[in-house]
């Protein structure tokens, strides 16, 4: 099924939901992106799925004016809800609650996508509806809420919920209705008790991250709904999204709007059931609570409000998976399950094994390659295993971060004058990121002793006490528990790439080597960025996967002499994270393209994620030799020669080109010591007399001629 197919169906489910009410003192757009406020009234609106699922009798209220049977159920955010609720109902907001009150004058509705008229949006079919409970999903607020605490302590990685466009501080941009609807700045200081403490603790934002609200509407407007079937993606799987971005503003604009990204990390790690997933995927404020489907139109979960660093203000999408908004609802049927795997087939996805039902996806099995890399400075890489015997290959800044202008490994890059001119205003960062040292080692039972007996200095030329300056250790993700082992330092170049070689001291059986591919990537094919990127080793996260494209693919010969080209560098679409160094850069077939190495930033200080650069596995051909059996360090010697193209493709700076030259020289004026002016004023009457000169001759031929 195709994209256009599953956005059909997505229209049957996605809603526009809208709260107002009585606001005299403008409080109700606390750490809100956007809201409408007019005469004392404040809206604000959000996404919505509707669940066409019998809800129970249990959770309808005596006093509602619907039944189970004349009812379907519509699901979005508790926190669009949640300013209209009474002070009582909001002060226990962390109890599950049936029915809570509303303020007097509030009102909620909603907009289906099949009822939309085009022409005047004041005559939209807007359709009451009745809020039946707010409640929190335990499994999805813990996962949130370790997230957090994992990153307490550490202000460049800390974080915090809510979207970037929201100020947090200052107050939030809101709309006001006038001859033009314009953004402006609220001026009301932040003083709600509740909003400050849900900001510093970790289990309240966990709470309000993740808390749903259950709302009812009439079944006789949702008539002929296709059947909704669920879906349990794995990461790499294509998503879809459906809601109202700023919907307020002009629902005729943004009802209904698409985003479409991909499945990048899920929580808890290689447990079947999914409390929390994270998506790559580039949404806007007002499409929390809207429907997230799979390229094969099963029901993911719900869209909440994203995780923003507060340093950085890098947002990560969350989704509330399906299944834990139904183990949390004990009143909501489970529907279908369009694709469901079973406990041993997750065991055979960590092992690294093939699944007998090829549930295994080429970008699953590519990610078992990819392994944690900490230092005893508190940095953290991402790793990719080349071979059975341990050989990994990651990049040579987080062992030596001085060689690339850095004082320590998740420092900034910096250029010369001349390469920051170049770039106007963007340089290189490589990804590297502080972490914590950790103790925890976790030896499975079937693990063997590496073979260390290749020999550093034969590699280097250097002695292995001088390279092995670092505490390396490595966490392999596909064992089940995770492993941690020791490594050493075996290669490290000191050519123009960015590169070097760990050999584990501990190398399972169960290891999982990539699988490479040399070619060249086309232009526009499909390209998934695996690593550690943002969530370091107390996040307890595998590697994620963002998806995007091979932007270009840059090309340089191998000496000045040289007329062969090869690939150089691969620019792609994908998100490039701090920490994802070193991971990487996979087709559709699983297959290693690239190397990640560095993304780009503005000169300010901004990373700018989907801008990056890797180094093609064709340019990394004599390491792959290398790994096949290590026995000829011969092949790294080429690594080892100086390259002036090469080096100038990775300092960004325009490629060497030969001398052009000089250019003929004009015959010298008898003058060269007047000014410009009177030279050129002389230029001129010389040409005019040898002009008119021409002309009384010419015309003298023509008069001969004539007679």
């Amino acid at each position: 099924m195709g994209l256009p197919e599953v956005a059909d169906l997505a229209s049957n489910f996605a809603v526009m939901v809208r709260v107002q009410g009585p606001d005299p003192k403008g409080l109700k757009m606390r750490n809100h992106a956007f809201h409408h406020y007019n005469s004392g009234k404040t809206m604000l609106s959000a996404s919505g799925t509707i669940y066409p699922a019998s809800y129970g009798t249990a959770a309808v209220d005596s006093d509602s004016k619907l039944t189970p049977s004349e009812s379907f159920l519509v699901l979005t955010v508790a926190s669009v809800i949640e300013p209209f609720v009474s002070q009582p109902d909001r002060e226990s907001m962390s109890k599950v609650q049936d029915k809570p009150r509303l303020i007097p004058g509030a009102q909620i509705d909603i907009l289906m996508g099949k009822s939309m008229i085009d022409g005047d949006v004041d005559a939209l079919p807007w359709l009451p509806a009745e809020l039946i409970k707010m409640v929190n999903i335990p499994q999805s607020s813990a996962a949130v809420q370790s997230l957090i605490e994992a990153s307490c302590g550490s202000l460049e990685n800390s974080w915090e919920v809510g979207w970037s466009l929201a100020s947090h501080s200052s107050g939030p941009q809101h709309l006001t209705d006038g001859s033009r609807a314009q953004v402006i700045q609220s001026s009301f200081p932040n003083r709600w008790p509740l909003v400050r403490m849900e900001s510093s603790n970790p289990i309240l934002m966990g709470q309000s991250a993740t808390r749903v609200a259950l709302l009812a509407i009439p079944s006789k407007y949702v008539l002929d709904s296709p059947k909704l079937q669920m879906s349990i993606p794995k990461r790499g799987d294509l998503l879809l999204a459906m809601g109202s971005p700023f919907g307020i503003l002009s629902p005729l604009h943004f009802f209904n709007n698409i985003s479409v990204g991909s499945i990048g990390n899920s929580y808890p790690p290689g447990s079947f059931t999914r409390s929390l997933l994270m998506a790559d995927i580039r949404c806007l404020p007002g499409m929390e609570g809207s429907p997230v489907f799979s390229d094969q139109s099963g029901f993911i979960g719900l869209l909440t409000r994203p995780l923003r660093q507060k340093i950085s203000g890098t947002e990560i999408q969350m989704v509330i998976p399906w299944e834990a908004i139904i183990s949390a609802c004990n009143d909501l049927e489970e529907p279908d399950v369009a694709h469901k795997e079973n406990n041993n087939d997750i065991g055979k996805m960590n092992s690294g094994e093939e699944s007998s039902k090829g549930l295994v996806s080429p970008v699953e099995k590519a990610i078992n390659s990819i392994c944690l890399i900490t230092t005893d400075d508190g940095s953290w890489a991402s790793g990719v295993l080349l071979n059975k015997q341990g050989l990994v290959l990651t990049n040579a800044h987080l062992l030596e971060p001085w060689r690339f202008g850095k004082t320590v490994a998740n420092s900034d890059r910096n250029e010369t004058g001349q390469e920051a001119a170049t770039l106007a205003n963007i340089h290189l960062k490589h990804e590297t990121c502080s972490g914590i040292e950790l103790s925890q080692n976790l030896h499975p039972k079937n693990v063997k002793a590496a073979d260390n007996s290749m020999s550093c200095y034969a590699l280097t030329g250097r002695s292995s006490s001088s390279l092995n300056h670092k505490n390396i250790r490595v966490r392999l993700d596909f064992m089940d528990p995770w492993m941690w082992t020791d490594a050493k330092m075996v290669y490290i170049s000191k050519g123009p790439l960015d590169v070097a070689l760990l050999q584990l001291e501990v190398a399972p059986d169960q290891l999982c080597p990539i699988v490479v591919d040399v070619h060249c990537p086309p232009p526009g094919s499909k390209a998934f960025v695996i690593g550690h990127g943002l969530f370091g080793p107390r996040c307890d996260f595998l590697p994620s996967a963002c998806l995007g494209v091979i932007a270009k693919v840059i090309e340089t010969t191998r000496s000045s002499q040289s007329v062969e080209r090869f690939p150089a560098m691969l620019e792609t679409t994908a998100a490039v994270h701090p920490g994802s160094s070193g991971g990487a850069v996979v087709n559709s077939d699983g297959c290693m393209i690239g190397l990640v190495t560095s993304n780009a930033k503005h000169g300010g200080g901004t990373v700018i994620p989907h801008l990056n650069f890797s180094i093609p596995c064709a340019a990394l051909e004599p390491i792959m030799k290398f790994a096949k059996d290590m026995k000829d360090p011969s092949f790294l010697e080429e690594l080892e020669k100086p390259n002036e193209n090469l080096s100038s493709v990775w300092a960004l700076m325009p490629p060497l080109y030969p001398k052009p030259a000089p250019s003929p020289q004009l015959p010298a004026d008898g003058d060269n010591k007047g000014p410009k002016g009177s030279r050129f004023a002389k230029f001129l009457a010389d040409r005019n007399a040898l002009l008119k000169s021409s002309s009384a001759a010419t015309g003298k031929d023509h008069l001969s001629s004539k007679l």
